[in-house]
């Protein structure tokens, strides 16, 4: 018969190699998840990127559509630092009195940069606007960065639920 020895030294070298296959295989497991993550994040950004376009596109044609791109209710954080909760509706009516009293030019907005994550996706890009009041002629540019949290609904749209603008 053999000793006890031999029998617990079996089993801690079957229960070691058990132990190093498991980890191996869960280390794998791990790999391809974070693959699925990374290619479904870009997919995300792809997706995200295709909705700032769109929106970009009806902001160049003063196009009070855009404002379709945000929640009904969405966070703005203000220069001084504080957030303020926004309604789409007023965004509206506040863009709808720039429109009739300006000629508003998007000279540029930049190339987006997106980070996505599930449901969301951060993205900020910078813009170069120019306003030319209807009446006076006078222009006014305005530069700066534009920074954006999107969330997908559950129409699987995409909606501006935070934003803050920077300007130079």
């Amino acid at each position: 018969m053999k000793p006890l020895n031999y029998y617990l030294s079996t089993f801690n070298k079957t229960y070691i190699g058990l132990f190093v296959l498991f980890l191996i295989l869960s280390c794998g497991d791990q790999k391809n998840s974070s693959l699925e993550i990374e290619k479904s994040n870009s997919d995300i950004e792809a997706e995200v990127k295709k909705e700032i376009e769109a929106l970009y596109d009806v902001f160049t044609k003063s196009d009070l559509k855009w404002v379709d791109y945000y929640k009904k209710e969405y966070t703005v954080a203000a220069r001084d630092g504080s957030f303020q909760t926004k309604h789409s509706d007023s965004l509206r009516i506040e863009w709808e009195d720039i429109y009739n009293r300006y000629d508003v030019i998007l000279q540029d907005h930049g190339k987006p940069t997106v980070f996505a994550d599930g449901n969301q996706a951060l993205h900020f890009n910078t813009y170069d606007e120019i306003y030319i009041n209807k009446a006076t002629n006078d222009t006014t540019r305005s530069i700066g960065s534009w920074i954006v949290l999107w969330e997908k609904q559950i129409d699987n749209s995409w909606k501006i639920e935070f934003e803050t603008i920077t300007k130079k």
